[in-house]
């Protein structure tokens, strides 16, 4: 039997429960990412909905499972926070977009179903290798995305990023993000997976959004006054890194092609030619005592707006 089930951790879940309450041989039960699972010759299909209730009880009972002799286990239940957390891997490896994702994680279950705490010990087992490949591959997006995501301050004072992992992880690193950004308002936008995190104040929530609102938040360009100031100055810091006439063939290696993938470069405003408009004299916040500046008759700042532009001091050569 296929069971072809949402690609989500419910969905998965919730196959995965389905099969073991109808008491089906695991041998004789597959699971496929509906709709492009297809069933073998001597297989029947049968369509899965998800459930949360069932899958809430499928991975509190994996977690009691493995639980059992684990040296983190606290009275004998998983503590869920740790390092290697089990359940963790579970959601991680569901994140994943790969078509083999549901099945590897079925396998996966079965056995530390089967085995317990000793699951973590068989790592290289054909039933439990594909699956902590998964769960390493979304934990990587994690890390790339708590390293490679930039935001830009909106019109409306707060802040925007738009990003687009391979594996839908923008739940997992929204705390990282509220915790960096402290009380900024601020959206974190995964148009390929139709997900976003919105945060404010104290709150932080992660939601799923329709096509049409994910591509509505993809495209807002509504930017601050000075943003433009902003990532101009940031692409000038950076043009002065460079070393003069050591380009990547004069060195032997470049150090952006080793260390970042080329599918996120588009998001790099350092290497947007547009970021060299600063779109004008410095803004007050930006110019040095401008706070203190005294005020003509006229209404006008003395000081802060005598800056000259970012644009003006590049073409001196200052």
């Amino acid at each position: 039997m296929l069971l072809a089930c949402e690609g989500d951790a419910e969905g998965i879940l919730s196959a995965v429960g389905i099969g073991y309450l109808a008491h089906v041989a695991p041998a004789r039960v597959r699971l496929g990412r509906a709709p492009v699972a297809q069933p073998c010759l001597d297989e029947t299909a049968l369509a899965t909905p998800a459930d949360v209730d069932l899958a809430r009880r499928v991975l509190a009972g994996y977690e009691r499972k493995v639980a059992r002799g684990c040296p983190r286990s606290r009275g004998g239940a998983c503590p869920g926070g740790c390092a290697e957390s089990c359940g963790t891997k579970v959601l991680l490896a569901a994140a994943c977009d790969a078509r083999e994702a549901p099945e590897a994680i079925h396998r996966y279950l079965r056995v530390a179903f089967r085995e317990g705490a000793r699951v973590r010990s068989l790592g290289a087992e054909p039933d439990v290798a594909p699956f902590l490949a998964l769960a390493r591959a979304a934990s990587n997006e994690c890390e790339r995305m708590r390293q490679f995501v930039r935001f830009s301050r909106l019109a409306d004072g707060s802040y925007l990023s738009v990003f687009s992992p391979k594996a839908d992880v923008l739940p997992f690193v929204g705390a990282h993000f509220a915790m960096r950004m402290g009380r900024d308002r601020f959206c974190l936008v995964d148009p390929r997976h139709g997900t976003a995190v919105f945060h404010q104040g104290d709150q932080t929530q992660a939601v799923r959004l329709d096509a049409a609102m994910a591509e509505a938040l993809a495209s807002e360009h509504a930017l601050a006054d000075d943003e433009r100031y902003v990532r101009a100055m940031w692409k000038r810091f950076y043009d002065g890194l460079e070393l003069a006439g050591r380009g990547a063939e004069g060195r032997g290696y470049d150090l952006r092609s080793q260390l970042m993938p080329k599918r996120f470069w588009g998001g790099l405003v350092e290497l947007d030619p547009r970021s060299d408009d600063a779109g004008g004299p410095a803004p007050r916040r930006y110019a040095g005592g401008a706070d203190e500046a005294a005020e003509t008759k006229d209404g006008t700042a003395s000081r802060g707006d005598a800056v000259p532009s970012l644009r003006s001091v590049q073409e001196e050569g200052g």
